[in-house]
């Protein structure tokens, strides 16, 4: 008798110890986070307006090109020379331009993505705490918890609030 109260009372002890549990597929609430499509569509903006741009110093400098392959023949060497030294001097200019707008835009989206995963870490930690959890896993897709049950997940729980929080 004493042997069965012992293992009762080991079991129910075992059971009020333990470890509350979930997980979060991180790749459904970035996608699904309004905060990120709101960053999508800022960084589309900027790459159209930076494109438009580009476009707009690269026509004149076509035309250039154009332009100096119809006289070219008709010039000394002398000539072509110093074209073809201006037109390179050009398009030098146009691909620092290019390259300049794509450091920018990736800097920005680099930024801006540690500042949403940096908020979502501190929403996820403040969201544990509140519901009791001493443990929220994010997996992205099947690779990192191979199984969980479905009850485990909290991914749409905290998307909602996330998007609540963001529209405010």
């Amino acid at each position: 008798m004493k042997k069965i109260l012992i293992i009762a009372f080991a079991f129910a002890l075992a059971s009020c110890n333990q470890t509350k549990i979930a997980y979060i597929d991180v790749e459904v609430l970035m996608k699904d986070y309004n905060a990120t499509k709101a960053l999508e569509v800022k960084l589309k903006a900027k790459q159209e307006i930076f494109a438009k741009e580009l476009d707009s110093l690269q026509g004149p400098f076509q035309l250039k090109v154009q332009e100096y392959y119809k006289v070219a023949q008709k010039m000394t060497p002398q000539q072509r020379a110093e074209a073809e030294g201006s037109l390179q001097q050009e398009q030098q200019f146009l691909q620092a331009k290019q390259q300049e707008a794509s450091e920018s835009l990736q800097k920005e989206n680099m930024e801006n993505s540690e500042a949403l995963t940096k908020k979502v870490d501190s929403f996820v930690a403040d969201y544990a705490k509140t519901k009791g959890y001493q443990l929220i896993i994010g997996t992205s897709g099947k690779g990192t918890v191979m199984y969980g049950d479905e009850k485990l997940n909290v991914t749409a729980d905290i998307l909602e609030v996330l998007n609540k929080d963001y529209s405010k």
